[in-house]
Order: structure tokens, then C-alpha cells, then sequence
């Protein structure tokens, strides 16, 4: 048995599901979600707000030692982790792995897993990992302004294949699975982050707003339902399916997942 604390640690890529499957675990009654977390981005998507306004797990003082540059993410972790276990609540984190296998506009990606390499030798860490078909999600992804224009297909796939070839090893759950058994999915889920399962987060996920992701300027399709089911693909332009089907990174991707060319 292992000293150190647990944690969970929820890891996809930008535009994979994370959004919806993030409102799932944090609307479970014993689980609190920390967004988007990374060493690299404690200023960008501000995981100490979050600990700060939404959960009550940090004073004002202590979110803005956190923001300032070089900021550890490890005291943050241990610092939030402590105070969420003293209310009862076990600590999950929606890794930020944008930032490490695409990277756009943010940094260079590096192709490795910078939260688990900095939390690992102090967490014992349960990381669960979700995905979606490569092209789903680049067909998303590529409707934010910060990344349309500013990504090309060869480099999201470059970060895709990197992604794919890491994870492939062990479990996942494809975001498609899910919406077709949620509860089913969700419950493995847990289990993978070594967290009390809520069925209840059913009837009550939707309305869950503690998140980052969807802002309704670039909102997802599936942010404003109330139910859990499948997406049809948008729109493909030809040419566009032949240059990611030319892609050796976009056919390893698919074939290490799971997922028809």
C-alpha cells in the first residue's frame, strides 16, 4: 500500500468529449473536478479560481501565490487534495494534455504526459483516459478561432498519433461508447480514477456548470442538451477526408483506438 495520497487524473485531448464527461464526475455527490489542470497552465485556465470560487478549497491569498509565475503545481495539488478530503470529497484532475500533444496556441507540444511525470512522485495516481475518432474531433476543434487557421492537420495528427500510441497500452474509454451507455461507461470511469461511483449524476449533470470548455461563443453541439446520446459527424469536405486518409499519423491513430478509417 502506498503512502502517498490518491488522485484521480481524467486525461483526453481538446474537443474529445472532456466537456460533457467532466460535467458527469463533477456532479457526483462525493467527487470534486479541478479543470484543465497543468504545470504549464496554472495562469491559463486558472485551476486556483476554480479551487478558490467554486469549491471553497483555498482562501484569496493562497489563489494568488498560485497564479504568479513559476507557481508549483504539486503544493497546489497537495494543497487542494488535503482540503478536499478534510470536506469528505475525493479529488479528481481533467488533465490539460492540449497543451502537450497539440499544444496550439499556447506552446510547442512536447508528446509527454507533464502532469502524471510531475505529480507521480508525490500522488499515487489513478489516471483514466477517454477518446474520440481522430476526425470527429479535429472537425470540432477546428470551429474554435484560436486554433482554426493557426493548426494544420498534419501537425493535430502528429499530436493525435503521440497521444494514441501512449494511451493504447492500457484502458480507455471511447467517447462514442459513452454516449451510447453512459451509466455503464461512467461506472468504469470511476472505477478506473479510484472513485465512488453516483449514479445520480444522471438527472443532474447537465445543469452542472462548475467547468471549463464550453463558452458560448465556440460552444460544442453537445453542450446545450439534456440528454447523453450519440452525435452524428458533421459535414466532411472531401478533400479533406482524402488528406487525412493520406495521413500515416491519422491511420495509426485509428487503428491503435479502435476506429475505422
Amino acid at each position: 500500500m502506498s503512502d502517498r495520497p490518491s488522485i484521480g487524473v481524467l486525461r483526453h485531448l481538446a474537443r474529445s468529449g472532456g466537456t460533457m464527461l467532466t460535467r458527469c464526475l463533477g456532479s457526483m455527490d462525493k467527487l470534486i473536478v479541478l479543470s484543465e489542470v497543468h504545470p504549464r497552465g496554472l495562469r491559463h485556465t486558472n485551476p486556483a479560481l476554480q479551487a478558490q470560487e467554486w469549491f471553497g478549497l483555498i482562501s484569496k491569498p493562497e489563489r494568488a501565490a498560485f497564479e504568479r509565475p513559476g507557481a508549483s503545481v504539486v503544493e497546489f495539488v497537495t494543497l487542494v487534495e488535503q482540503r478536499a478530503r478534510h470536506k469528505g470529497k475525493r479529488l479528481v484532475l481533467r488533465d490539460w494534455s492540449h497543451i502537450d500533444y497539440i499544444g496550439v496556441p499556447y506552446a510547442p507540444p512536447t508528446n509527454r504526459p507533464a502532469l502524471l511525470e510531475a505529480l507521480s512522485p508525490a500522488f499515487e495516481i489513478h489516471s483514466a483516459v477517454t477518446v474520440r475518432h481522430p476526425l470527429d474531433q479535429w472537425l470540432s476543434l477546428n470551429t474554435l478561432d484560436v486554433i482554426r487557421g493557426a493548426l494544420s492537420p498534419e501537425a493535430y495528427l502528429e499530436g493525435v498519433r503521440a497521444f494514441s500510441e501512449q494511451v493504447a497500452g492500457g484502458a480507455f474509454t471511447r467517447f462514442e461508447d459513452f454516449t451510447r451507455a453512459p451509466m455503464v461507461e461512467a461506472r468504469t470511469l470511476c472505477e478506473r480514477l479510484n472513485v465512488p461511483f453516483d449514479p445520480g449524476f444522471m438527472t443532474r449533470w447537465h445543469a452542472y456548470e462548475k467547468v471549463t470548455g464550453d463558452r458560448k461563443e465556440h460552444a460544442s453541439r453537445g453542450s446545450g442538451r439534456r440528454e447523453i446520446r450519440p452525435l452524428e459527424r458533421r459535414a466532411v469536405d472531401p478533400a479533406l477526408l482524402e488528406r487525412f486518409r493520406a495521413s500515416e499519423d491519422y491511420r495509426a491513430a485509428c487503428e491503435l483506438l479502435g476506429y475505422e478509417v
